[in-house]
């Protein structure tokens, strides 16, 4: 199964408390995800087979989302805040996915840094991979634009610009990102979204946790970006290429829902590949 989703992959990326005790203390939100299931599925004449899954629970504090954990040991993230309700650190361990059955060890950290505004403008990776660390600004020309600069930082030596991400928002819904990769100013690549008008349930997450750490939005990963921090649902994903002013576009990205009370209780995304190999299904479903 790791084989095959990290191909899928490769064709789709241009791009100190007792636990116990914090539960019973905290106040379940039910206007919150309190539960999510993150499946992946091979099907072959109509029949799915389960690879593998993650079944996470939320924890809060009030309306601060402390932590999530995987019922079977292989996720847990950790979420802390300042005097001003902000949040300030993650921390998640675990193991790798996919392939968790592999149990490659997952360690992923953010420190978060305000402006005077509240405004997220600094999410640094402390883990030093390869005598680097890495960091990624937040800029806000306007109120509809958020450019993330990401950075790689190097123990001996100056830090580097790796790439350039620009986010357009249009009625509280990211409709267009644009890359633009190292040593190369012009954004020539991009994503554009279409949405349903339903509620987005990472849209009731802290904007600041998916901003600060997008690869790890609480979806599928095809929805695993910076559309994440809408307030509505996407339902058709198309990437592009531009050159000479014009947007060549991809074969689009498309996701089916169910809903309950104005919010998914469930997301699907199939791919069926060419070669009639059995197909990929990965689902999120959430309760709230």
């Amino acid at each position: 199964m790791k084989k095959f989703l990290f191909c899928f992959l490769s064709l789709i990326v241009l791009s100190c408390t007792n636990d116990n005790d914090s539960i019973e203390n905290s106040s379940v939100n039910h206007a919150k995800i309190q539960t999510l299931t993150i499946k992946d599925e091979m099907v072959s004449n109509g029949v799915a087979s389960l690879a593998e899954k993650y079944d996470f629970k939320f924890e809060y504090n009030g309306d601060r989302l402390i932590k999530v954990w995987d019922i079977h040991g292989n996720y847990t993230e950790n979420l802390t805040y300042n005097s001003n309700n902000l949040l300030t650190n993650i921390v998640i361990t675990g193991y790798q996915y996919p392939g968790i059955e592999d149990h490659v060890p997952l360690n992923v950290s953010r420190k978060l840094i305000y402006d005077s505004s509240n405004r997220l403008i600094r999410s640094e990776n402390p883990v030093v991979t390869n005598d680097a660390r890495s960091y990624t600004t937040f800029e806000y020309p306007s109120s509809n634009i958020i450019i993330a600069k990401y950075y790689i930082q190097y123990l001996n030596n100056a830090d580097k610009l790796n790439r350039v991400t620009k986010i357009y928002l249009d009625n509280g819904n990211v409709s267009r990102v644009e890359f633009a990769f190292v040593d190369n100013s012009i954004f020539m690549q991009g994503i554009k979204y279409e949405y349903d008008q339903k509620v987005n349930p990472n849209f009731l997450i802290d904007k600041n946790r998916i901003l600060g750490l997008v690869d790890y939005s609480f979806n599928i990963f095809v929805l695993q970006d910076f559309s994440q921090i809408s307030k509505n649902n996407v339902i058709k994903k198309t990437e592009f290429l531009t050159a000479d002013g014009t947007d060549y576009m991809y074969e689009p990205t498309y996701l089916q829902y169910d809903y309950q009370n104005n919010l998914p209780s469930k997301i699907v995304f199939q791919y069926d590949w060419p070669n009639g190999s059995p197909s990929l299904r990965v689902s999120s479903i959430y309760g709230y």
